[in-house]
């Protein structure tokens, strides 16, 4: 089962490369990629001054490079393989996997939130935006991976309003 879990992100390594604050005790993985989430903006009829409803653009995606318990640093920049057409049944099988580079280019985002280690939108990507990421759900004894992210996604959104 798939769910889909929000965090933010805590800190902005360089132009392709941020941290979230979710990680592997939520069930990411280093397949998950992320969705940096837009204010939502409210769409009004022009001529009656309804408001229709709201749209939420999606700003960038980033595909975690590293997963900890607690952050991922996820990147903009990443390799992914798709199986082509599968020649006498699962025969020669490398002839059939095509890998490609996925870039999503590079974050638009404030200068000054740059904090690198040390040693697609208009608005810039910045700290504390939304990401939202689909996870698979286990149970465990006890509780379940549910609880503990909708319980984890309630606390967030308490400290956000």
């Amino acid at each position: 089962m798939k769910k889909t879990i929000t965090g933010k992100i805590i800190r902005i390594l360089d132009r392709r490369t941020v941290i979230v604050n979710l990680g592997s005790e939520h069930g990411i993985t280093e397949h998950s990629i992320f969705s940096i989430m837009g204010e939502p903006e409210q769409i009004v009829d022009p001529e009656t001054g309804e408001n229709l409803g709201e749209v939420t653009v999606v700003k960038s995606r980033v595909k975690a490079s590293e997963v900890a318990e607690k952050f991922t640093i996820a990147t903009t920049k990443w390799e992914t393989a798709r199986l082509t057409f599968l020649d006498s049944f699962l025969s020669n099988i490398n002839k059939n996997v095509e890998t490609f580079e996925m870039d999503e280019g590079e974050l638009n985002v404030d200068p000054a939130e740059i904090n690198p280690w040390k040693a697609k939108s208009e608005a810039p990507v910045r700290v504390g935006d939304i990401v939202q990421v689909e996870v698979d759900i286990e149970e465990k004894e006890g509780s379940s991976t549910e609880e503990k992210v909708n319980t984890e996604s309630q606390q967030l959104e308490k400290k956000k309003g």
